[in-house]
């Protein structure tokens, strides 16, 4: 008897640390948001772009992000503000360039890393491509 297990992995809410979106999902003191490895991640650069195949990196060890401009999933508050702001950070230049940390403070977030959750969820929905953190 041959059978074939099949498993697909879909991508909802439910199925999504949403609480690791915010600030507060990550119990972290003031002094483990400025250690060495918690600043790696907010300087990590990104730069978005206006077209889905971009062609040529520049910049090693940066993401080149495509947002799908036409997304209609169900995001949570974070991730569509996040969406948001990507959204029109593209539509506005052919490229733009910035770090997880001036996203997180353009949400007003201290955490980069709740920023950095959002842009791996926002990416696992479909509703950007590219990143590669």
């Amino acid at each position: 008897m041959n059978s074939h297990l099949v498993m697909d992995r879909i991508n909802v809410l439910e199925n999504l640390d949403l609480d690791q979106e915010y600030d507060d999902g990550f119990d972290m003191t003031p002094a483990e948001l400025n250690d060495p490895i918690t600043q790696s991640i907010a300087n990590e650069r990104i730069v978005l772009c206006g077209d889905e195949d971009n062609g040529e990196r520049a910049y090693e060890g940066t993401s080149y992000i495509w947002v799908a401009p036409d997304y209609d999933g169900q995001l949570s508050p974070g991730q569509r503000e996040l969406y948001g702001l990507l959204k029109s950070f593209q539509e506005a230049a052919v490229y733009t360039a910035t770090t997880i940390g001036k996203l997180a403070e353009a949400q007003g977030l201290q955490n980069p890393l709740a920023c950095c959750t959002r842009l791996e969820n926002l990416q696992s929905l479909g509703a950007i491509h590219g990143l590669k953190i």
